[in-house]
């Protein structure tokens, strides 16, 4: 089980050239198709298959988002997370039996770009600009993750939002949670 923080934002737009340009030392984006299953009655439960691995993965909200101040002046929904991740052929087995409708699984292909924000002794923040094709919608997401122990989720995710916010401004964004939350509004 991993635990993270996270603050995220959704844009239907393409993000704006300072944003884009904030992450030209990660180089070219990654490229890959995540398949997510779509609960409609929350956004507290991720379950996805990471696209180019058998990893079938669930992630869980701890408790509701808290809003977040900025140095820049806008604010976000930091929301803390546990993620379990496992192989999934034994759980192809039990799928089946679930009841889990087809119907609710959609393929998201993500264009990443990331750069990482060191904190101390391990810890760190991902941050990460990604645009999205999912079926009739494109969006465009910038997220901070926070890693390391327990106590420096989110003290390492808050110092991660001070140095990138100091040079970038946040674009006017639609919507302010995680993955579960925006699959919930398609």
């Amino acid at each position: 089980m991993d635990r993270t923080a996270e603050l995220r934002w959704f844009f239907r737009q393409p993000p704006a050239r300072a944003l884009s340009d904030a992450f030209n030392a990660a180089g070219p984006p990654e490229t890959r198709s995540d398949c997510y299953l779509v609960l409609p009655e929350t956004d507290a439960l991720g379950v996805k298959v990471r696209g180019g691995t058998t990893s079938l993965e669930f992630k869980l909200r701890a408790h509701p988002g808290r809003s977040i101040d900025l140095p820049s002046g806008a604010s976000g929904q930091l929301e803390e997370w546990q993620k379990w991740s496992f192989g999934r052929s034994p759980l192809s087995r039990v799928a089946p039996r679930l009841g889990l409708p087809k119907h609710r699984w959609i393929e998201v292909v993500k264009h990443r770009r990331t750069l990482t924000v060191p904190y101390r002794d391990g810890s760190g923040c991902t941050v990460e600009l990604t645009a999205l094709e999912a079926p009739g919608t494109s969006s465009t997401t910038l997220g901070f993750e926070a890693f390391g122990t327990p106590a420096d989720l989110v003290p390492a995710l808050e110092s991660a939002t001070k140095v990138f916010f100091a040079s970038v401004e946040l674009p006017e964004a639609e919507l302010s949670c995680g993955y579960p939350g925006w699959l919930a509004t398609l």
